[in-house]
């Protein structure tokens, strides 16, 4: 049975970060089903994974449901990031890795970065784990938490930094977020590996929930456009909105009621 529930909480997962993506982009690229499939098969692929391999043994289902999230995002940024060729003209800040004056054009020198993007977040597990023996709970979910999250402030720093300037109030929300997150998660697991993607997934939950979809007109940044040329979309999109709550529901049901899956 805890397979399965693996499997459906992974899937959740996706679902949450489908319909975040279809609400923030499809003004300006219209609703790309393939793109919503892809977050919905990556989550799931990963968390049939985790159950096969039984490596979420004695954690709560909350601690699964966000470190699927999070380890799906990794995935699909790498393949953003280091993998997809896609036309950059629409974007103000490029999608594909960037060597600040434009996008990296070597595949292999992309994917050599993206191994390092990978070895670093292995890098930071590792410093974690050495630096939080001993800690009290509530203290090692600040550290994990809001070390991972200078960790991406910094490279947020240079990939958006330096396209649109620096600014010192986006640098702190990650760790700000990330040391809230790794208190929350703190309380349902102290496992460093879990704890850090936990930490994270609700650093993201938060701030995209926070700052983007309760945010009237949000644009995203990339876009060269404020006004995106699939205006329609901009009704149509409030569907997404209803699931996006109910996987939200979710969260606080199993915040409340811790539940061992594993």
């Amino acid at each position: 049975m805890s397979v399965a529930v693996i499997i459906v909480l992974g899937f959740l997962a996706g679902l949450h970060a489908a319909l975040y993506g279809a609400y923030k982009d499809s003004p300006h690229e219209s609703f790309i089903a393939r793109r919503f499939v892809r977050e919905l098969i990556i989550a799931t692929t990963i968390a049939a994974v985790v159950a096969w391999f039984d490596l979420a043994r004695g954690q709560a289902a909350l601690v699964v449901f966000l470190s699927v999230f999070t380890l799906s995002r990794i995935a699909t940024e790498f393949w953003k990031l280091f993998l997809r060729v896609e036309l950059q003209e629409g974007f103000r800040i490029p999608t594909q890795i960037h060597a600040v004056r434009g996008p990296v054009r070597s595949p292999v020198l992309r994917l050599l970065l993206g191994l390092g993007f990978l070895g670093s977040i292995y890098g930071c597990y590792h410093l974690f784990r050495f630096v939080t023996p001993g800690m009290p709970g509530l203290l090692r979910g600040i550290v994990v938490g809001g070390g991972f999250g200078l960790v991406e402030a910094v490279a947020g720093a240079y990939k958006d930094g330096s396209i649109e300037g620096f600014s010192f109030r986006k640098f702190l929300k990650s760790p700000t977020f990330g040391a809230i997150g790794g208190i929350l998660a703190a309380a349902q697991t102290d496992n460093v590996a879990f704890l850090m993607l936990a930490a994270y997934a609700h650093s993201r939950m938060f701030l995209e929930l926070l700052f983007k979809i309760l945010v009237p007109e949000y644009t995203p940044g990339k876009f060269k456009s404020l006004t995106g040329p699939f205006q329609v979309w901009m009704d149509r999109r409030r569907g997404f909105l209803a699931p996006y709550t109910a996987t939200w529901f979710l969260y606080l049901v199993l915040m409340a009621y811790p539940v061992v899956v594993g």
